[in-house]
């Protein structure tokens, strides 16, 4: 007994940390370090939320000023437990690897079930507390008349509103498991992350934007207010504070809160067995058989625009990386989705009057979008390709001989066509919003000459093989990062807005834009050709990886 019982608490153990075993973020040190900080990250915006409205609670206040602490208190879990969930998507169901290594052991299939389990439960719920109990303990005690029915009702409102952000993606991703293939799983996973990733930002700016007019949106019987989950929790917070005294929206809100949270949480414990069991079999009859083979075009394209064989090789190796590995993808998937929903937030204009907000377009912000997505691509990409993922298999350009310089050419090409891509689905976007002739060429020169630009700037400093560099150790850019994002992108984009207005009006302006461009372009190409070789830095590598004498002579 004594024996099955350490059993069960090893097996525990190894799934926990599993969560935590993820080469896309920087991570320093043992795993009970890195639980640390991950909690203390999503505990610190409610403490500070809760601290400052304790400091400054006004004695009378409307139903407004009530209201928005309550809705940003249930907001707050349901985006922080989404997140984790979208985050650890891969390791959140039960992962091919696990039984690969654990079947061939004296392990009943019972036991791996049940310890996945809970550590997925103590996962999450460790998550769910650290979100909570600063605003729990802090919150109901500012200025509030009834403490204890404060606190219960923030209790169970952020509670569940946290449980279903991450139940709903647990049944979603259960479903999809159980009724699609490998391969087809592969592809509808990004696709889910990203427009999850997109939905809750624009959640996230409705509140920044909107959240003093929630009342008023609710009283006008707004449809697709009324169908945001984080107004389900609204209303159960409202109800459970304030009973039937409570506003009129609160008792229909709150049932189909709770009907929604029971009915995601059913699906969970259906689905969850049955998607254990055919990922189990999936793993032992194996299913490499079922990968989807890229198009004949698209190899076609490949061969005709990158011509040199080294930087063919790196190219097609940098395909291969992002379509094998589901940690990478669930990374760029996320990134893209918070840019896709920024890049809707900047095209639509709302109009609020007498209550009700009107939905529109905003003329200028569609003019941000190319130059908004072309900067977030591509800086998204080079520091995609700085991640560790692939550290196992830089040998081989080593013994190869494929320059370091091919390295970074296969990286801006890569950069530079997914840039292309965008661009293309933006002006058939463009198009059919009724932008005529004119306008799509100025949009489609701006972001050429943008992706031209900003591909050679973010990978002028590229040395080495994407996703083949090792972090070093005690360095970290998020200052950096920050900056870059916080300061420096929104001055551009503002800046290109005006350029493209002037482009419009005068198209001379358009002759001399260009011209600019091959300048600065022919000048960093120039000063990237005089710069010092880069195949000397292959040294760099020597002591990641046994060569065993191999190499070029």
């Amino acid at each position: 007994m004594d024996e099955r019982r350490t059993v069960r608490h090893v097996l525990l153990g190894h799934f926990f940390r599993r969560f935590f075993d993820n080469d896309t973020i920087q991570v320093e040190g043992d795993t009970q370090t890195t639980v640390v900080r991950a909690l203390s990250a999503v505990a610190v915006p409610g403490l500070m939320v809760a601290f400052f409205l304790g400091l400054g609670a006004p004695v009378v206040r409307s139903q407004a000023q009530v209201l928005m602490p309550h809705y940003f208190f249930v907001l707050l879990p349901f985006v922080v437990m989404s997140v984790v969930a979208l985050f650890e998507w891969e390791m959140l169901f039960p992962d091919r690897l696990d039984f690969l290594v654990l079947t061939p052991l004296a392990l009943k299939p019972q036991e791996m079930l049940g310890a996945k389990a809970k550590a997925l439960a103590i996962f999450l719920g460790m998550f769910l507390v650290s979100v909570n109990v600063f605003a729990m303990a802090i919150y109901p005690g500012a200025g509030h008349s009834y403490v204890f029915r404060t606190l219960l009702a923030q209790a169970v409102a952020a509670s569940m509103s946290g449980l279903f952000g991450a139940l709903v993606f647990l049944a979603i991703g259960g479903v999809l498991l159980c009724v699609l293939s490998a391969a087809h799983f592969r592809i509808a996973s990004p696709i889910l992350q990203l427009v999850a990733s997109c939905g809750l930002l624009l959640l996230v700016l409705h509140f920044a934007l909107f959240g003093g007019w929630i009342l008023q949106q609710l009283d006008a019987h707004a449809g697709f207010v009324r169908w945001m989950p984080t107004v389900w929790f609204l209303g159960v917070y409202e109800h459970v504070l304030y009973g039937d005294a409570a506003l009129p929206f609160a008792a229909e809100m709150a049932r189909r809160g709770l009907i929604a949270t029971v009915a995601a949480a059913v699906v969970v414990v259906t689905t969850y067995p049955m998607t254990w069991a055919r990922m189990r079999r999936m793993a032992i009859e194996g299913v490499t058989g079922d990968r989807l083979r890229p198009w004949r075009v698209s190899e076609w394209l490949v061969q005709r625009v990158v011509r040199k064989p080294g930087e063919r090789a790196v190219f097609s190796f940098i395909g291969q990386t992002m379509a094998r590995n589901n940690r990478y993808q669930v990374y760029l998937s996320m990134y893209y989705g918070i840019g896709l929903g920024l890049a809707i937030a900047c095209s639509l204009s709302f109009t609020a009057k007498g209550g009700q907000v009107y939905l529109g377009t905003s003329r200028d912000g569609l003019h941000a979008i190319v130059p908004l997505m072309m900067f977030w691509v591509i800086a998204g990409l080079r520091a995609a390709f700085g991640l560790p993922v692939n550290l196992q298999a830089g040998w081989i350009f080593r013994v190869t001989g494929v320059k370091l310089s091919e390295c970074s050419a296969a990286a801006r090409s890569w950069a530079m066509m997914c840039a292309m891509v965008v661009l293309g689905c933006i002006l058939i976007v463009l198009r059919l919003l009724g932008w005529d002739a004119w306008h799509l060429l100025v949009q489609a020169g701006t972001g050429f000459c943008l992706a031209l630009l900003l591909t050679n700037a973010f990978f002028f400093s590229q040395e080495a093989v994407p996703f083949n560099k090792p972090r070093m150790p005690g360095k970290s850019k998020w200052g950096l990062a920050m900056a870059l994002y916080l300061i420096v992108l929104p001055q551009f984009v503002f800046r290109m807005i005006d350029v493209e207005h002037g482009v419009e009006h005068k198209w001379t302006r358009a002759v001399g834009w260009c011209v600019a461009t091959v300048v600065v372009w022919g000048l960093m190409a120039w000063r990237r050709k005089k710069s010092p070789p880069l195949d000397d830095d292959w040294a760099e590598y020597s002591g990641e990886y046994l060569l065993l004498g191999l190499g070029p002579r």
